[in-house]
């Protein structure tokens, strides 16, 4: 009776055994199932959530799973609308799938960009980062991947480059020369094609090549590379620069720092003023100058001796005028007319110019009359010796379209401060100076005598 009971109590056991071991395994089950369902819910929470669109579609276009993200990028109110939609539709240029898949099946993972359709129609650039997944056989099971909506990205790009087609579109029909250099070395970066024109280089001749080569002052030019860098621009400052076949022109520039290829340099943009500054000089020239003997005129003589009093009265110096008159210029005038009374004036004018010094001033003050400006005068005799050199050049034989012709002149001298102490009072005593000697013979010298 005790061996059945212990028998039967030991079958009991094992059962329990076996039933408490099955139970442990439907427990464990149940824990695993809802780990797994945890963790789909947190999967799915994080696709909804991500910033990005997520998409798992087949070979044929079918949309297996996407997330909120990706219809609003493709404008659908929620994915089962968006699931409705084959992924072909969406592609703008239809060959974009196609390449797409071809570069997917060599490189199972991997990026490209390219246009799809919203639900309005319109256009939007994504990036698109797929991965191929394939089955045990090799044939592809599904497409998955993340899309980004780079549209803004690439708005920016196009503006980028359509201001840089701008920029060089600018630059290269810019009226001016454009020459872009480094600061440090004033290497060429960069020119237009104005300023291949003006210099006469090629581009590639001009590249590499430095700024001071084709300087005449290289000390201004780095003066006001110095104060570019410190004020970020310069304008409308005036320097020379030589063409390549050694020429000359006079140019104004305008410069400014800018960043070329992510590095600082300097943009300079250079008008050739030559020509202005020729027009401005035969301007000045009229105003001032003699338009036959190209000697300063009454104008120009004027201010020159009032600057000249000026300083002779701050340095207690002296300075003498001397009044001219050719003795015979009217009769060969009238006899041979303007045109070799204009020759023989200039001959004489050159003649006056060639024995003074570069201090004095001679000016023509009209017809055959000329005054001298002597400044910084020693002595008398230092005028004297002057004046006798004038009228042996005057006398010398003239030939002017192969006549012959002998004339002499009249000098008529005032000195500062003997004679006097203002222009007018010396030029008054110069000119009546002057007559005495005509008075006398001619041919000759004389200092105002009171």
């Amino acid at each position: 009776m005790s061996f059945k009971l212990l028998d039967y109590t030991q079958k009991n056991r094992a059962l329990f055994e076996l039933i408490s071991k099955m139970f442990s395994v439907v427990l464990e089950n149940k824990y695993m199932e809802k780990k797994l369902i945890e963790t789909g819910k947190r999967y799915r929470d994080l696709l909804e959530h991500l910033p990005v669109g997520i998409y798992r579609s087949t070979p044929e276009g079918k949309i297996i799973e996407a997330n909120q993200t990706l219809a609003d990028i493709l404008g659908y109110k929620n994915v089962a609308e968006l699931k409705k939609i084959n992924v072909k539709e969406l592609y703008v240029r239809k060959e974009d799938r196609k390449k797409h898949l071809e570069k997917l099946e060599k490189l199972s993972v991997f990026f490209e960009e390219f246009q799809l359709k919203r639900r309005d129609n319109s256009a939007i650039w994504v990036r698109d980062y797929s991965h191929v997944v394939k089955g045990e056989d090799g044939k592809v099971l599904y497409y998955q991947g993340i899309i980004v909506d780079i549209t803004e990205r690439k708005k920016m790009e196009e503006a980028l480059k359509q201001s840089e087609r701008d920029y060089r579109e600018l630059f290269e029909n810019a009226h001016d020369a454009i020459i872009i250099f480094t600061i440090d070395d004033e290497t060429i970066l960069d020119v237009n094609q104005r300023a291949c024109e003006m210099y006469g280089f090629a581009k590639e001749e001009f590249i590499g090549m430095s700024l001071e080569s084709i300087s005449k002052d290289v000390k201004i030019g780095k003066s006001r590379i110095k104060k570019t860098l410190e004020k970020g621009a310069y304008h409308n400052f005036e320097t020379v620069h030589y063409r390549k076949d050694g020429s000359e022109m006079i140019l104004e520039i305008n410069g400014a720092v800018v960043n070329y290829k992510g590095k600082k340099a300097i943009l300079s943009i250079n008008r050739d003023i030559t020509e202005r500054k020729k027009m401005e000089k035969a301007i000045k020239d009229l105003a001032y100058q003699d338009p036959l003997t190209a000697l300063p005129n009454r104008l120009l003589f004027n201010d020159r001796i009032d600057v000249a009093l000026e300083h002779a009265k701050r340095k207690n110096q002296k300075l003498a005028l001397m009044f001219l008159d050719l003795d015979q210029f009217k009769g060969i005038n009238d006899m041979f007319g303007h045109r070799i009374g204009d020759l023989l004036l200039k001959e004489a004018a050159d003649r006056l110019k060639s024995i003074l010094r570069k201090s004095d001033t001679i000016a023509r003050m009209g017809g055959d009359e000329f005054i001298i400006l002597l400044p910084e005068i020693k002595t008398k005799k230092d005028v004297e010796k002057i004046a006798r050199k004038i009228l042996e050049v005057i006398k010398k034989p003239y030939l002017i379209e192969n006549l012959g012709f002998s004339i002499t002149t009249s000098i008529g001298l005032a000195l500062y401060p003997d004679d006097g102490e203002s222009v007018d009072d010396l030029m008054r005593k110069a000119d009546y100076a002057m007559y005495q000697v005509k008075g006398k013979g001619k041919n000759n010298y004389q200092f105002y005598i009171k």
